[in-house]
C-alpha cells in the first residue's frame, strides 16, 4: 500500500467525513494511480475510517431536522455517489410540520402554505395531511 495515498487520505478524512465513491474521486482526481487507491479505500473501509452507512443515516438526520424533503435528500446524496437512505412517512411529515411551525406563524392562506412546501419537494399526501393538521392548530 502506498503511503503517500494513504496519509492524503488521512489528510482528508481528517477535516470531514466523506463518502467512499467522494473519496476516491477525490484521490484519483489528486493524481494517484487507481489501484493504489482501491487498496487504500479497502483498508480505511475494512477499519472503519469509512462508512458509508452510519455517514448516510447522519447526514439524513441532519438535513431532515434542517427541514429538508426526501427529495432533497436523494438528490443531495446522490451527487455525492451515495444511493439514498429510506425516509419514512412519519419523517417527512414530521420535517415538513416542525418546518411550517418555524416558517409560518402569522400565515394562515392554505394555497401559500401548500405551494411553499410543493416547492420544497415533499410528497402531495404529505402535504395535504401536515397543512390541514397545521391550520386546525392555529385557528
Amino acid at each position: 500500500m502506498n503511503r503517500k495515498v494513504l496519509s492524503y487520505a488521512f489528510k482528508l478524512l481528517s477535516k470531514k467525513d466523506y463518502f467512499k465513491a467522494e473519496l476516491k474521486d477525490k484521490l484519483i482526481r489528486k493524481g494517484f494511480d487507481q489501484e493504489e487507491v482501491e487498496e487504500v479505500i479497502f483498508y480505511l473501509e475494512k477499519n472503519g475510517y469509512i462508512d458509508d452507512i452510519k455517514l448516510k443515516e447522519r447526514y439524513k438526520e441532519i438535513l431532515l431536522e434542517k427541514g429538508k424533503s426526501p427529495l432533497y435528500i436523494k438528490k443531495k446524496l446522490y451527487s455525492k455517489g451515495v444511493n439514498s437512505p429510506e425516509i419514512s412517512y412519519e419523517e417527512e411529515f414530521q420535517t415538513a410540520y416542525n418546518l411550517l411551525k418555524t416558517k409560518y406563524r402569522k400565515e394562515k392562506e392554505f394555497n401559500t402554505v401548500v405551494k411553499f412546501l410543493k416547492n420544497r419537494g415533499f410528497s402531495c399526501s404529505v402535504i395535504m395531511e401536515v397543512v390541514n393538521k397545521f391550520l386546525e392548530e392555529e385557528e
